[in-house]
């Protein structure tokens, strides 16, 4: 048995399989294992006690988080499957990333910053290829995201000009974590090889028959930043469901959630009820009608999960954090423009 000074402290970096990477803060990354059900083992961003044991290292303990980003996990359909898919742990910064080609969607993008209001993490919209985009078209896709996305920064970037990336620098500052969601093929290896300042992680063209790419990433790992930061470079998410609540809904929908204070009914459900005060926002062009559809698609995602879910245990798990996720947002209301 290891004696007691073989145990050290450490931070998970990678995530394979059945095996864990983990730094001690030395120069040497080391390789775990750890028994235990699904929802007890680290993700990437977890602090953790381990001692060594043998070739590898033992994980023999999980330090509380302070957030966790996490998702339904996909697929599993015939079966009915509601499984919680942790991503990262102990997030700052998520870096919600789009290309500015037909990868652009604010629908997907009111997902991700369900996803992220949720987990306590503060969200940053990237715009990746900003190159390929005229001014004028960029511009106006930026100014469509500050309709969904109020408050939230937005940064455009470009690998192959440099365009936005100081920006992007200066917001990840020394001892933050971020993590960068988004599809196969807008650029998120890209990005990271730009901000390491070398050639880490392999990139890949997107197919031109579909506009879609490949995953260059095929494990989530933690990359530390020159300057003392770091990101978690993810694979691409094909799907993306929701494992959130309805406080994670109003702080993406916070229009929405503010029309809905007037309506007649405080249950209202913004379908068909006399006196709802967003179905009139909707008659009289104040609100897209297209934003409330979606509302209404994750509303109904987030219920029916609901239902599935244990409400009081998932409540007990998240509370841990929750007040975080509020006080940045009333702190980033604060900060002058």
């Amino acid at each position: 048995m290891s004696s007691e000074s073989d145990t050290f402290r450490a931070r998970v970096t990678a995530v394979h399989k059945n095996r864990w990477e983990i730094d001690p803060g030395g120069s040497a990354v080391l390789g775990a294992r750890m028994d235990g059900a699904p929802s007890e083992l680290p993700v990437v961003g977890d602090w953790v006690t381990a001692q060594t044991h043998g070739s590898l290292c033992r994980i023999i303990g999980l330090e509380p988080r302070r957030g966790l980003l996490t998702r339904k996990r996909p697929g599993d359909v015939a079966h009915d499957a509601v499984v919680e898919q942790p991503i990262a742990a102990n997030v700052d910064l998520a870096l919600l990333t789009m290309a500015v080609d037909d990868d652009f969607s604010l629908r997907r993008l009111e997902r991700y910053l369900t996803l992220a209001w949720d987990s306590g993490a503060t969200p940053i919209v990237i715009l990746t290829k900003s190159d390929l985009a005229p001014s004028a078209h960029l511009s106006d896709l930026m100014t469509s995201v500050d309709t969904v996305a109020f408050g939230v920064r937005c940064i455009a970037t470009s690998t192959s000009t440099g365009v936005g990336l100081d920006e992007l620098r200066t917001a990840l500052e020394p001892g933050m974590v971020a993590v960068l969601l988004g599809s196969s093929g807008v650029g998120k290896s890209s990005l990271v090889n730009a901000l390491t300042g070398t050639d880490r992680q392999a990139v890949t063209d997107v197919r031109d028959f579909d506009g879609k790419g490949r995953h260059t990433t095929t494990s989530r790992q933690l990359v530390p930043l020159p300057w003392g930061a770091y990101i978690v470079d993810t694979p691409g998410l094909r799907e993306l469901q929701l494992w959130a609540d309805e406080e994670a809904l109003a702080s993406s929908f916070p229009d929405i959630a503010e029309l809905a204070d007037d309506c007649r009914f405080r249950d209202c459900t913004h379908g068909s009820e006399p006196g709802c005060a967003v179905l009139s926002a909707v008659a009289d062009g104040s609100l897209q009608e297209e934003r409330l559809e979606n509302w209404r698609r994750l509303h109904r995602e987030l219920t029916y999960l609901a239902r599935r879910v244990d409400p009081a245990a998932a409540r007990a798990e998240r509370q841990k954090w929750k007040s975080i996720a509020r006080a940045r947002r009333a702190l980033n209301k604060q900060r002058p423009d």
